[in-house]
């Protein structure tokens, strides 16, 4: 058996949790939902917040008017009860122009009414997102706190058994390592197969008697006449 087995076999299982640590790292939650939450949150805020703003102008500019009509109302009934018009025709008239401006002042009193009730429900929407963006903001940061917490134990993890591998590779004959990867980029990460009572561990196959005696006596790479992975007995030297 190759004297560089062993070491193969062991940098075989440190590739493995470098492999399960990227892993983790890669299905990390960085928030990125969250913070896209957020931001439709704050985006729903400004609408409200820009609503009930334009509502306030219509509302105040509908006050004007309403005040303006009442005090035009009231010169015309000054007018009607003066005594200065005396001309049945034209008192006649300016009735009816007073009964047409109380009409538009009550259809503006309506109106000003359902403004202020709008400008309520939007102030009450207004606190509810506002709630609602404190408690996303909080998780959020809380989240990514952790996220970055996670991340930089894993990347410190990460970057041990990289130096790790760095130096059980050294150890290994150049030409064993290249086969190594060679090898583990065509098979699924697994170049090295366990022997236990003769059998492959990976793919089951029973060795035949040739190659388990090569394994025995060879100081080559041996690999397995099924899979073709290398063959490592950790009961031989």
């Amino acid at each position: 058996m190759h004297a560089d087995m062993r070491l193969l076999y062991e940098l075989q299982q440190l590739d493995a949790r470098i492999e399960k640590r990227r892993g983790e790292l890669k299905a990390l939650d960085s928030g990125e939902k969250m913070r896209r939450q957020l931001d439709e949150s704050r985006q729903r805020l400004e609408r409200v917040k820009q609503q009930h703003q334009q509502l306030t102008i219509t509302a105040r500019d509908q006050e004007l008017r309403l005040k303006s009509q009442e005090e035009k109302m009231r010169r015309l009934e000054a007018d009607l009860y003066s005594g200065r018009i005396r001309n049945p025709k034209e008192l006649e008239a300016l009735q009816h122009e007073i009964d047409f401006l109380k009409q538009a002042r009550d259809e503006m009193d309506m109106e000003l009414l359902r403004l202020w009730e709008q400008i309520e429900t939007t102030e009450v929407g207004i606190k509810e997102l506002e709630e609602e963006l404190n408690e996303l903001d909080s998780l959020y940061h809380k989240h990514v706190e952790q996220y970055l917490e996670f991340k930089g134990a894993l990347e410190a993890e990460l970057a041990v058994q990289e130096k790790l591998r760095e130096d059980l590779v050294a150890r290994i004959q150049p030409t064993a390592v290249e086969r190594y990867e060679r090898l583990c980029e065509r098979l699924g990460g697994v170049a090295v197969a366990l022997v236990e009572n003769k059998t492959c561990k990976v793919c089951h196959t029973t060795l035949t008697d040739y190659t388990y005696k090569r394994l025995e006596n060879e100081s080559g790479l041996i690999t397995c006449e099924s899979c073709g992975r290398l063959l490592f007995d950790p009961l031989l030297r």
